[in-house]
């Protein structure tokens, strides 16, 4: 809800094409600076009060954010505001959690499982049930219309991929860091920080990037290089140091610095104006869709088990290698379509079209 709605908020509150980059640049500069304060702040909360601790940080920031918003965020709305698609949110909630949870499951209890065949089949069924609601129903929740900018498409498909790659791959990184290295939270939430920090002074200068270079061009080479990153924690052992992640770590936060502001800018310039709220909205749905698939796609490659006790170190890496060049194909082939969909080509001196001022409309989870 929050991605969504703040992705709109910003779209309602620098229509002008160059100050909307640069707002884009500083929402995806904060993105990355969080990327480095969290697991820091964590690993000192879960070793100085415990785990529970860091749910009871949300309460402060939660209430200074809220207080923040009221002050500060200027209120829109659509005068012609559609009902909620009932039919087509249950049948993509109901699809997404039966392709998790078959592909959780499918290692423990065997692929060939009526359960997990069940619940793949059950999936699948959903996902088209949706897909068959959204053509029909008057006022769906995901109009297909849209698919057929190839600029917004191209965004959707560079969303899933980053996420479905580099971003799910750190709940196992972080298992290698602490249960295989034997790092302490302190410290494997440290060794994230010098990648997240590149990500916020990366993304702090694309606002200029974006005056010269097509967000096409910043979206298929930020992929690029996150198929890279990932290909380089294949340097990565068992016995090794924790520094051997970091050519990843740093190549993968380069390429997500340069993404990150583009692919917002272009899921937000290639909507119609009326139309903003529901394009935030449906680029955060492929986000945090990317991060379920792919964690579960790589807890299917990854034995678990192996890094608390049930397994070999050297079992736990070598699943892992195969998560990271999973990773970087499905990384490989989100840069190649983005770059096919997205024009990666610009007239010298323009600034990247994006719709006009309009109240915030239609934001979608």
């Amino acid at each position: 809800m929050l991605f969504a709605t703040s992705l709109a908020l910003l779209a309602d509150a620098f229509p002008n094409p160059r100050e909307r980059a640069g707002a884009l640049a500083a929402y995806g500069a904060t993105i990355g600076a969080s990327f480095a304060v969290g697991p820091a702040v964590g690993g000192v909360l879960t070793s100085g009060l415990g785990w529970r601790s860091v749910f009871y940080v949300n309460v402060p920031v939660g209430i200074a954010v809220v207080a923040a918003t009221y002050r500060w965020a200027r209120e829109s709305r659509d005068p012609n505001a559609r009902r909620v698609d009932w039919a087509g949110q249950a049948a993509l909630v109901g699809g997404l959690f039966l392709l998790v949870l078959g592909l959780l499951r499918g290692n423990g209890d065997g692929w060939g499982n009526p359960a997990i065949v069940a619940e793949l089949a059950g999936a699948a069924a959903l996902l088209a049930a949706f897909l068959a609601i959204e053509a029909r129903v008057k006022e769906p929740m995901l109009p297909l219309g849209l698919f057929r900018s190839k600029d917004f498409a191209g965004a959707q498909v560079a969303a899933f991929a980053i996420s479905a790659s580099f971003f799910a791959i750190f709940f196992y990184m972080t298992l290698y860091l602490q249960q295989i290295l034997h790092l302490s939270a302190i410290k494997a939430g440290l060794v994230y920080l010098p990648a997240t920090m590149l990500i916020f002074f990366v993304s702090g200068a694309s606002a200029k990037l974006l005056e010269k270079v097509s967000a096409g061009a910043l979206i298929a080479v930020g992929l690029a290089l996150v198929a890279a990153g990932l290909g380089l924690g294949l340097l990565a052992m068992a016995t090794s140091s924790w520094a051997m992640l970091l050519p990843s770590l740093l190549v993968g936060g380069l390429g997500t610095g340069l993404f990150n502001p583009a692919v917002s800018a272009v899921a937000l310039g290639s909507a119609s104006p009326e139309q903003v709220g529901l394009a935030a909205g449906v680029n955060d749905t492929f986000r945090q869709a990317g991060i379920a698939v792919g964690v579960a796609l790589f807890g299917a490659l990854i034995p678990g088990a192996a890094a608390l006790g049930h397994g070999t170190a050297a079992s736990f890496v070598g699943g892992m290698h195969t998560a990271l060049i999973v990773g970087a194909v499905l990384a490989g082939i989100g840069a190649i379509a983005s770059a096919r969909l997205i024009a990666v080509r610009r007239v010298a001196g323009t600034v990247e079209a994006v719709p006009a001022r309009t109240a915030v409309t239609e934001a979608a989870a």
